[in-house]
C-alpha cells in the first residue's frame, strides 16, 4: 500500500530515504540575530561593572594620613610649664606665670595609673599615708606592697635627682633598675631610670635640665 494514502485506522512509516521536512523558511535566520546579540550584551555589561568598581574605589582606597605642618623656620614654638602648664618659651629658663624654673623629673607608672612631675624644692614622698605622701596616697590606697613612708624624689636646681628611703627603711623596699637601695642613703637616679617600689609598682623617670630647649 506504498504511494497511496492510509486507509482509516492505519498508519505509514516514512521511508529511509525521504528527506526530513525542512524547517520553516526565516527561523534560522531569526537564531542568528539572537546568537550575535550575546557579545552585545556582554561588552554592555562591562562597562557597568567597570563604573560599579570605579564607584567603589574611593571607599576602598586608604586615604592619605592628614599631619599638622612644621613651624616656619625661626618662629620659637612654647612649651607647657610642668607645674601650672602655661605656655613658656624655649629662650626662658623660668615660667613667668608661676616661676618655676623648667628643671624636673617626670616619673610615670602604668599600674596605677600615675603620672607624676616634681622640680627642686622640698622632696616629692611616695607612699600611702595622707598626710606624708598626699600626692600619692589616694592613687596608692589597697597596694599593700607598697609602705606607708616609703621613698621620697628630690630633685636639684643643676637638673640632678635623688631617691632615699627613711632611715628606717621601707617593708617592701626600694629598687634602681633591678638592685635595692640603702635605707637613709640618697642614691643617683638618672634619665631612663626604672624606680620600683616593692615587687609591683614600676616607674619609668625622665629628667629635664635647666637648659633651654629641655622640656
Amino acid at each position: 500500500m506504498s504511494g497511496g494514502a492510509a486507509p482509516a485506522g492505519w498508519w505509514r512509516e516514512p521511508d529511509d530515504e525521504e528527506e526530513a521536512p525542512e524547517a520553516p523558511a526565516g527561523r534560522a535566520e531569526a537564531a542568528e540575530p539572537a546568537g550575535a546579540a550575546a557579545p552585545a550584551e556582554a561588552d554592555a555589561a562591562e562597562p557597568d561593572a567597570a563604573g560599579k568598581a570605579d564607584a567603589e574605589a574611593p571607599e576602598t582606597r586608604p586615604r592619605p594620613e592628614l599631619r599638622p605642618a612644621p613651624p616656619p623656620a625661626g618662629v620659637e614654638v612654647s612649651a607647657p610649664c610642668w607645674n601650672c602648664r602655661a605656655p613658656v618659651a624655649p629662650r626662658d629658663t623660668r615660667c613667668a606665670s608661676c616661676g618655676r624654673a623648667r628643671t624636673h623629673a617626670l616619673l610615670v607608672c602604668t599600674e596605677p595609673c600615675l603620672e607624676l612631675r616634681h622640680g627642686p624644692g622640698p622632696p616629692l614622698r611616695l607612699g600611702r599615708h595622707p598626710d606624708w605622701a598626699p600626692r600619692t596616697a589616694a592613687a596608692f590606697e589597697g597596694w599593700n606592697k607598697v609602705s606607708r613612708h616609703h621613698a621620697s624624689i628630690t630633685v636639684e636646681p643643676d637638673g640632678t635627682a635623688w631617691v632615699e628611703e627613711p632611715e628606717a627603711g621601707s617593708r617592701n623596699g626600694t629598687y634602681l633598675n633591678g638592685a635595692r637601695i640603702a635605707a637613709g642613703v640618697r642614691t643617683p637616679v638618672r634619665d631612663g631610670d626604672q624606680l620600683r617600689l616593692g615587687l609591683r609598682v614600676s616607674y619609668a623617670v625622665r629628667r629635664y635640665g635647666p637648659d633651654p630647649g629641655t622640656g
